[in-house]
This record gives structure tokens, C-alpha cells and sequence, in this order.
């Protein structure tokens, strides 16, 4: 595509105007008096859209046809799938499955995803429409509620391995679901901006390269909460394990949680110095990591609690570092664009 160079003119004294280029007005459709949308963009260019396509351009339809046989995770991963890459309306067709598959997807569909009302039910198939979301809740805002689930994920996972309480440790592992909601919708937001650069500072970004670094913090901040539900896991069965063990998992799994939670700050921020540090503790964890793995292992454990011991070391250690290489991409978006 080549570059247009056209004369800024003046008319009437006070307005300042340029031409369409002949061949995009033919191809886009536009008449004469049709409307269209300038958007000012961050970089100081102009974006220009036929205001028809604003909306018409966002309600699409995905059809998935389910085959014989076909397992209920298949087929909600085959709808998520659409439901990421921005469709509106997502109708799934179950032919003569069983009740029993379209009930589970039912409820797989409201504990993974936001904004997806069913609009439609029968024995054939359901009908679900995807509710943008954009102004009740900015990717920004997404993010910061994912990450407080994660990082109360963290002490709550530590504390039922001191309690031995497997009730709280199960519901730990209930709310990693509640974090891949947020974490599925800010993919969303992010893909329909990619598409549509319009919707970026709807979603509450600056720019269009603003779209990489967040996914990358939402993946990061997703398997932190992976961590914590591992963990939960883990004290389901570690009942027995002495005091101090459990004291020492708890005080690395707190100062993990700080890196994460201060990380989280300094993205939402655009806080370099508070990034730096955040970076910098993760060294002292990685540390912390190597003398507790010496210091809390003890002859009277079984080989399966210390296999599970050093797992949950491991697993607090990489909340820190997920919380680093969110702090990474908090100083590669604090920088302006040149």
C-alpha cells in the first residue's frame, strides 16, 4: 500500500480540510453526506472509519457444530476460542447429544467467561451473546481484580496447610476459576483492540502497543493463581507436616506475594522505580528458595512430603518471578513511544 501525500486546504476562513483518496471511498462504500469517525490517535495521526462500521463491524456470529462424541472440555475450549476472538453471538449446535452435555456446558460457560449471557436453550443447542463490557469494566480494572484474587489465593493457601483445614484449600482451588474469567476477558478486549483500533482507548490503553504487554500480564498474573491453587492442592494432603516447615513455605510464599502485588502496582502506575524494586526482591527469593530447601527438610518426612515440600517452594518462587516479568512490562510501557 503506498503512501498518499495530500494538500491541507482551507475554506470558509476557520475549517482546515483534506480529501479521501478516490479508491478507498469506492471500496469502503461511502456516498455523498455519509458520516464518518475521526479518532485522534495517541501518536497524533487521525484514524477515519465509516461510523456505520463502528458497531456493525462487532456483531458477529460463530456457529459450532458439535460431532458425535464429542467430550464437553473439546468443546468448550472450541468456544472459548470464539468467544477470545471477539465474536458477539456464538451458537452451538448439540444435535441428539445428551442433557447431561449441554448442562455441563452451561455451567462451564458461566464459570470461565464473563459477559456471556444464554439467550437461547433447547435440546438442540444453546444460543449465548457476548456482552462487550468495556465501560462497566476497563481491562485495567479486570486486571487489578484478577490480581487480588490471585495474590488472597496466595495467603489462603498457606494458611490451610497450616490449619490442615481441606475446606478452605478446596475453595482456593475454586476461585483459580473466578481468576481464568478475568483472564479470558481481558484476552478478549485485547483481541477485539488488536482488530479494531477504535475500541483501544475505549478498553483504557494508550496505544496499540500497549496490546502485547498486557496480555503478557495477564498470563502472568494467571499462573500465579495456579500456583496458589497448587499449593492448596498440596496441603489437602500435608496434614502432618511440622510447625516450622509450614511457617517457613508461609514466610517465602509472603514475601512472593509482595513482589507480585507491588509489581501489579507499579504496572498500573507506570511506576519504574517500584518496578525496579520489585525486579530486585525477586533475587532475594531466589535465595530464600535455596536455604529453605536445605533448612526444612527433615529425616522424619516421608519421600512424598518432601517431593510436595519442594514443590510448594518452587511454586512461591515463580509467583515472584511472574511478579518480575510483570514488572518488566510495566518499565517497557512506562517508556514513551519515540
Amino acid at each position: 500500500m503506498g503512501m498518499d501525500f495530500r494538500k491541507v486546504q482551507i475554506t470558509g476562513g476557520n475549517s482546515f480540510v483534506v480529501s479521501l483518496p478516490k479508491t478507498w471511498v469506492r471500496d469502503v462504500g461511502l456516498k455523498p453526506r455519509d458520516a464518518v469517525a475521526i479518532i485522534t490517535q495517541p501518536d497524533s495521526s487521525l484514524m477515519i472509519i465509516p461510523k456505520r462500521e463502528l458497531r456493525e463491524a462487532a456483531r458477529s456470529e460463530a456457529v459450532i457444530d458439535a460431532v458425535p462424541g464429542v467430550d464437553r472440555d473439546s468443546l468448550l475450549r472450541s468456544f472459548i476460542s470464539f468467544y477470545l476472538a471477539g465474536y458477539d453471538i456464538i451458537r452451538i449446535n448439540l444435535g441428539r447429544s445428551d442433557a447431561s452435555l449441554r448442562s455441563s456446558i452451561r455451567e462451564g460457560i458461566r464459570r470461565k467467561l464473563v459477559g456471556v449471557e444464554i439467550i437461547e436453550e433447547s435440546q438442540a443447542g444453546i444460543l449465548t451473546q457476548c456482552l462487550s463490557g468495556y465501560i462497566d469494566l476497563p481491562l485495567k480494572k479486570a486486571l487489578e481484580r484478577m490480581a487480588i484474587i490471585a495474590a488472597g489465593m496466595i495467603t489462603d493457601a498457606t494458611a490451610a496447610l497450616h490449619d490442615g483445614r481441606t475446606e478452605v484449600a478446596e475453595e482456593v482451588i475454586q476461585r483459580d476459576d473466578e481468576v481464568d474469567r478475568f483472564y479470558h476477558f481481558i484476552l478478549r478486549q485485547l483481541n477485539i483492540a488488536v482488530r479494531d483500533r477504535s475500541v483501544i482507548q475505549e478498553i483504557g490503553l494508550s496505544s496499540a502497543r500497549d496490546c502485547l504487554g498486557y496480555r503478557l500480564v495477564a498470563k502472568s498474573a494467571e499462573r500465579v493463581a495456579d500456583h496458589a491453587a497448587f499449593i492448596a492442592s498440596q496441603a489437602e494432603s500435608l496434614k502432618s507436616l511440622p510447625e516450622s516447615t509450614v511457617k517457613k513455605i508461609q514466610e517465602m510464599a509472603a514475601v512472593s506475594r509482595k513482589i507480585f502485588e507491588s509489581s501489579i502496582t507499579a504496572l498500573l502506575r507506570l511506576d519504574s522505580k517500584l518496578a525496579e524494586e520489585s525486579i530486585m526482591k525477586t533475587k532475594e527469593v531466589a535465595r530464600l528458595d535455596e536455604r529453605l530447601s536445605s533448612e526444612i527438610l527433615s529425616p522424619k518426612m516421608s519421600g512424598a512430603q518432601v517431593a510436595s515440600v519442594k514443590l510448594m517452594l518452587e511454586s512461591a518462587r515463580r509467583v515472584a518471578e511472574y511478579g518480575a516479568d510483570i514488572s518488566e512490562a510495566a518499565l517497557d510501557l512506562a517508556v514513551s513511544e519515540p
